[in-house]
């Protein structure tokens, strides 16, 4: 392994200011996703209202990414970056004024664009700012960022709701804005390896149209938006399905837990080893698991070995998946395809998790949560399927697997091609 490939991820320019960052935002973000509809439910909402927050909350998200391009070029990434942090944080002031069900979706929309904002910028920075060889690590030790805040703040929701007043709880999703003194820093650091702030690195400057893009990484999309489903409809609705609020909190932190260290395990591997086969059989182990919640979700205790262990493999499968996707999308699209990569990738995330929130809200109301789960389980099996029974080479890359093209392109790694 060459010198610059054993470099530490952490002490890489930027780096640091990227973590931080994404920390407090992530902090805001995990800490009102299952808030934010339980106070929509304080307020009279049912269990559809309470779905339709998440889902406002992902389709803000969508549409701010989507804009994030020109953001960039007007503002450059340093104002960017703060006013994703702003109006992911500020809103939640507002929103702990009213549990009722307009006010609470729209100020969860402007936290959504905020959101939108923040995902896009933080998935690209991780790939500009890795090391030559170690873009796999990068977006690994991102991962492991997000995902921290939901270790915590998501798996303690419901006992903060339990012990303290709902506007009090969600009045701290303010948090974001705590990242604002690091975004100038982050900005600068990114424009120094971009030489611009045009969203874009790489020799190549000529990006291929969004329609090629969006077909090079359409199955690790499919596979992102099914997985996240699955994740999403956890962590807006455990405290829904679960039976006490300990209940809620334990697997919260199961799934949380699992999916950080999975995250962060995974972007480790995936500079070493050939990602489809492990793909498949991380969608196979969230079917495995989503069918597990499904058997236990609305039963007696007897039953809450088996929502763990559902929670313990469905957190494994999200984590991983989270990283492994990235990784193969930002491959198989390119270099100079890094900002419609990241924005295509954080759009199926997103719609991935507003999807879920919503099918199981909707489930719960004419049926049951377990007929949500099982939907999921059955969609999961099918994509894990695709996956390992497809052709090897992904859908427009001639070039084969990352790990094979790694190996290929040695004095060239694919971090900083």
């Amino acid at each position: 392994m060459s010198a610059a490939a054993k470099e530490s991820i952490v002490r890489a320019a930027g780096i640091p200011h990227l973590l931080v960052v994404v920390l407090f935002c992530f902090s805001g973000f995990a800490l009102l996703l299952p808030v934010s509809p339980a106070w929509a439910v304080h307020g009279g909402a049912d269990e559809f209202g309470a779905g339709l927050v998440t889902a406002v909350l992902m389709a803000a998200t969508v549409l701010a990414q989507l804009c994030v391009r020109t953001t960039l070029r007007t503002l450059g990434w340093s104002r960017t970056l703060a006013l994703g942090a702003l109006l992911l944080g500020l809103p939640s002031l507002l929103q702990a004024l009213s549990d009722h069900l307009l006010p609470v979706l729209l100020t969860t929309a402007l936290r959504g664009a905020g959101f939108g904002i923040v995902t896009v910028c933080g998935a690209t920075a991780a790939a500009v700012l890795a090391p030559r060889g170690r873009q796999g690590a990068a977006i690994g030790l991102y991962g492991l960022a997000v995902a921290l805040p939901q270790v915590v703040l998501t798996s303690a929701a419901p006992w903060l709701t339990h012990t303290f007043a709902l506007p009090a709880v969600i009045a701290c999703g303010v948090l974001p804005v705590l990242a604002l003194p690091w975004t100038r820093a982050l900005g600068h650091a990114v424009e120094a390896r971009t030489g611009s702030p045009e969203p874009q690195d790489g020799p190549a400057r000529n990006p291929a149209p969004a329609t090629t893009v969006l077909r090079r990484i359409r199955r690790p999309l499919a596979v992102l938006l099914l997985v996240t489903a699955a994740g999403g409809a956890v962590l807006a609705f455990a405290p829904q399905f679960t039976t006490t609020p300990a209940l809620a909190a334990t697997g919260l932190l199961a799934l949380t837990a699992t999916a950080a260290l999975a995250r962060w395990g995974c972007g480790e591997l995936a500079d070493r080893i050939a990602l489809r086969p492990i793909t498949g059989i991380l969608a196979l182990t969230a079917c495995a698991g989503t069918a597990l919640i499904a058997s236990a979700v609305g039963s007696d205790s007897a039953t809450v070995p088996a929502l763990m262990a559902g929670l313990l493999l469905l957190g494994a499968a999200y984590g991983g998946l989270q990283s492994l996707t990235l990784v193969q999308a930002f491959h198989y699209a390119g270099a100079e395809n890094r900002h419609a990569t990241s924005v295509a990738w954080n759009i199926g995330y997103d719609a991935g998790t507003g999807l879920g929130s919503l099918m199981l809200g909707l489930a719960a109301q004419v049926a049951t949560f377990s007929a949500g789960f099982v939907t999921l389980s059955v969609l999961l099996a099918a994509a894990a399927l695709t996956v390992l029974l497809a052709s090897h080479n992904p859908p427009g890359d001639p070039e084969g697997s990352p790990h094979r093209l790694a190996r290929k392109t040695k004095r060239r790694p694919l971090g900083d091609r």
